[in-house]
């Protein structure tokens, strides 16, 4: 049940994170350039561990579905 918890934190973050990536993207050119250069690849890199981690916290449904022995 604690994965479980996580995994719920872990998936809104990462709506926000998906979210923030996209606007910046959107207004990349309503914003200073070093702004910009700032914000978009930190939400990148945020994004890249969180995803990380949904999948370490999902790897018994991916072994379980994916992996399965016959």
């Amino acid at each position: 049940m604690k994965n479980q918890k996580a995994l719920k934190i872990v998936n809104i973050i990462l709506v926000v994170l998906l979210i923030w990536i996209m606007i910046t993207v959107v207004i990349r050119d309503m914003i200073d350039r070093a702004v910009f250069d700032k914000i978009h690849p930190l939400g990148g890199f945020l994004f890249i561990i969180c995803v990380s981690l949904h999948v370490v916290l999902n790897f018994g449904w991916i072994e379980n579905t994916y992996f399965k022995k016959k």
